[in-house]
């Protein structure tokens, strides 16, 4: 039992069982035959022998007839004919009698009895000895049948308890096992990985004991490999440089904090809440799910915030914090920012001056040959084209700093096209390519920055140039696309592999074989950069050896912003332009007089804030790096000057990406003449639109009359989509936003107050009946009671925060 498996044991046993049951069956079913043989066999001789003395009998009376009625001599035949039959039945009576000796005896009495009447008595006594015979066969067949049915019976009682106790005795060799399996594992289940057992028993259980104590070990080994994993973790959490704080399931109590938590944030320790009012953490920064930048204690601090999984779905188990000191990365971000802003201002001001006498003497052909006019012309593209050389190697920095602005107004792709080949067609014909463009009839405008419009392309058009052999082919094609313009460069250059097709809008990457080629590979870097500005698109199909394609697809203009503005509102205005260079100065009032705008000129912060006190004027452009007052400060003062405070301020200036110009109208250095016009018209055409309300009808009775006691000026709305429309199209500094909206979070997605620079701000207000929305609640936003909504957004027009004001931040 012990060497055999289960299966084995039992197929053993059944058939055994089944061999022995077949034997025991067999006898039985031989002994009950045998017993009907012998029982059949009596009877016949029984019979025979009754047939056998009837008929000797017969054969007697039938001779002594003979004998007595036939004397003569013609009865002799027929008394020896009697004769021998008598004879003959004697010797066959005999002869069936020598299986019994009384019954033979029996029939030689009957042969000796000589008269008929003695023949026939001894006959019967013959019949009657028969008779017994046939009762004692039958009571010897009963008696066998019956042996022989207990035979069976008692042989089948054996062979089934035989069965049983095997049976018995498999399962007395498995329990014990099995028991032990049990004990054991439950053992293991608790905690004891040193539980093993005895492989015993049947194979099956053997190799089951065997399997238990193999995973038993490697239990072990693996507890061990996770506590020294959890050990490792535990000393490299303990020795990372940043804070980890780890809140409970459920709840913002701190469950565990790493010892740096202790120097980035004292207040926060275990046991004590994550939002409590000494955290410095912002509650926005787990619903946000993103970096958050705090200052702490004189450190920079970035906060990630993260939900940790359950073990069921929607199961809070706890958040993990990361607080990061970035005190030196922003640090030197600023070194950089400041950076650029040096080199823009050194780099691009001379520049700018080049660029805007350049476009005068262009716009001034009186007194030049034609050969002249096109010397001017070819130093007006080359200036473009060393400003966007040098705007280039500036980009690059302004896109890491994510401080690249760009100003989007309706453009004629074809226009750029051209430009953009009427330029760089020279370098292309000087190698032998061939250069060919196409470009849809009534191609409509695209909404885009002019000036970077013409850098995509003409970035994509020198890419492909460098990279196409002497002879090969380069085409720029221009079509319509839906509700975009396609724009593509194809060649037939050397192309790129899949890996390059990959990388190749990566900054830096020049080809994975080493190719060399001129240029810094920050062109298509810039391109996807300044495409995603544009909130286009860019692809590229190419295989090497046979050419790349590049497709950049632009949104296209439609309605107003498809026509060209007639820049009707600047005419005949007052312009005060403030710029520390002269030059600059003069060339804004000079680019501004075709429309007959008056314009003063000041060089300096003071003398502007001087001319603003004493003379009235429509406009304001501002430079933001001049010595002593700078524009940033101009600014603040013109915004609290309550008579000055409604005056557009359009920003001109290589600094136009500074964050602190978020919301105000701006145009970058070197300036744009178009460009300029038309943000001025803008700025002049629009004025400044106070405030913007977005609530449900059913609010305005109400809000109507607390707004109207502050004399405050605004427009309604009553959904996300129609106040981002509003927004694209006018100026808001402040918007009042009411919760009980069906969804104020998108509401406060779709805001962009862009009249504000210091403060963009966004106030919530309830009727103080509905219950705060879960996004809200989430975002730990304040909200202000109805009554109170128009003393809030006064304060906020006014730049004057309360303590127990709701400042939402901005959007």
């Amino acid at each position: 039992m012990q060497r055999l498996s289960i299966a084995r044991s039992l197929r053993l046993a059944l058939t055994g069982l089944t061999v022995v049951l077949a034997l025991v069956a067999a006898i039985g079913v031989a002994d009950l035959y045998r017993a009907r043989q012998r029982y059949d066999d009596a009877l016949q001789s029984a019979t025979q022998i009754s047939t056998a003395a009837a008929n000797l009998a017969s054969a007697a009376v039938v001779r002594q007839a003979l004998a007595v009625e036939s004397p003569r001599r013609s009865g002799a035949a027929a008394r020896r004919q009697a004769a021998a039959a008598y004879d003959a039945a004697a010797s066959r009576a005999l002869s069936l009698a020598r299986v019994d000796g009384p019954s033979r005896r029996l029939v030689e009495q009957e042969i000796a009895a000589q008269p008929a009447p003695a023949a026939v008595a001894a006959a019967t006594r013959v019949q009657a000895r028969q008779d017994a015979r046939r009762a004692t066969a039958r009571r010897r067949a009963r008696t066998d049948s019956r042996r022989a049915i207990a035979v069976m019976i008692g042989a089948g009682g054996l062979a089934l308890i035989a069965a049983l106790a095997l049976i018995a005795l498999l399962i007395r060799s498995m329990r014990a096992p099995l028991d032990a399996l049990v004990r054991a594992t439950r053992r293991l289940a608790a905690g004891d990985l040193a539980q093993r057992v005895e492989p015993r028993g049947p194979r099956e259980l053997r190799e089951l004991g065997e399997a238990f104590n193999a995973m038993g070990d490697d239990l072990l080994r693996a507890t061990d490999r996770l506590e020294a994993e959890r050990s490792r973790l535990a000393t490299t959490i303990a020795s990372l440089g940043d804070a980890l704080l780890i809140t409970e399931p459920g709840g913002p109590v701190i469950a565990a904090a790493n010892p740096r938590a202790a120097e980035l944030v004292p207040e926060l320790s275990p046991g004590a809440r994550i939002d409590g009012p000494d955290s410095p953490l912002p509650a926005a920064a787990l619903a946000d799910a993103r970096e958050t930048t705090i200052e702490h204690h004189g450190r920079t601090l970035a906060v990630t915030a993260a939900p940790l999984a359950g073990a069921e779905p929607g199961e809070d188990a706890g958040a993990v914090w990361t607080v990061r000191d970035i005190t030196e990365r922003a640090r030197l971000e600023r070194a950089k920012s400041d950076f650029v802003a040096t080199a823009s201002h050194e780099l691009r001001s001379p520049l700018t001056s080049i660029k805007g006498f350049v476009e005068l003497l262009a716009n001034t052909p009186e007194g030049m040959s034609e050969r002249q006019q096109e010397f001017v012309q070819i130093i007006l593209r080359s200036t473009d084209r060393l400003v966007e050389l040098v705007s280039d190697l500036l980009d690059v920095a302004r896109l890491e700093a994510d401080h690249v602005e760009i100003n989007r107004r309706a453009v004629d792709a074809g226009q750029a096209v051209r430009e953009v080949l009427e330029l760089i067609g020279p370098r292309i014909e000087a190698r032998g390519q061939q250069l060919s463009s196409r470009l849809a009839p009534a191609l409509p405008l695209v909404l885009a920055d002019p000036a970077r419009l013409r850098q995509i392309l003409a970035n994509l058009v020198t890419n492909a140039h460098l990279y196409t052999p002497e002879g090969g082919q380069i085409s720029v094609c221009a079509d319509t696309d839906g509700p975009w313009v396609r724009l593509e460069v194809s060649d037939s250059g050397i192309g790129m592999t899949a890996e390059e097709v990959d990388r190749v809008f990566e900054r830096f990457y020049r080809g994975s074989d080493g190719r060399a080629s001129p240029g810094t590979g920050l062109g298509l870097s810039i391109v996807k950069s300044l495409v995603d500005l544009h909130e286009g698109r860019i692809e590229v199909r190419s295989r090497a050896g046979e050419g790349s394609t590049f497709t950049v697809r632009i949104p296209s203009a439609s309605g107003a912003l498809g026509l060209a503005p007639s820049l009707e509102a600047l005419r005949d205005r007052h312009i005060l332009v403030v710029d520390d260079e002269r030059e600059i100065a003069q060339l804004i009032a000079d680019q501004l007089a075709p429309f007959e705008v008056h314009c003063t000129i000041a060089t300096s912060g003071e003398e502007a804030l001087r001319l603003l006190a004493g003379q009235s004027f429509d406009a304001v452009t501002l430079d933001v790096k001049m010595p002593g007052v700078g524009g940033l400060e101009v600014l603040r003062r013109i915004r609290a000057d309550p008579a000055l405070r409604d005056l557009p301020v359009v920003f001109v200036s290589v600094l136009s990406d500074q964050h602190e110009l978020a919301g105000e109208w701006v145009v970058s250095k070197p300036i744009d003449a178009d460009e300029l016009r038309e943000v001025l018209d803008a700025a002049v055409s629009s004025g400044r639109s106070r405030a913007l309300v977005v609530a449900r009808p059913e609010m305005r009775p109400r809000l109507d009359a607390v707004l109207a006691m502050e004399r405050i000026e605004y427009q309604w709305e009553t959904s996300g989509a129609a106040a981002a429309r509003v927004c694209s199209e006018r100026r808001f500094e402040v918007a009042l936003v009411d919760v009980g909206l069906r969804s104020p979070q998108a509401v406060l997605q779709a805001l962009n107050l862009r009249g504000r620079r210091l403060r963009r701000a966004v106030i919530l207000f309830g009727d103080g009946e509905s219950p705060l929305p879960p996004e809200i609640e989430r975002l730990g936003l304040e909200v202000v009671p109805l009554e109170r909504a128009g003393e809030a957004l006064l304060g906020a027009l006014r730049d004057e925060p309360e303590p127990d004001r709701s400042d939402a931040p901005a959007r």
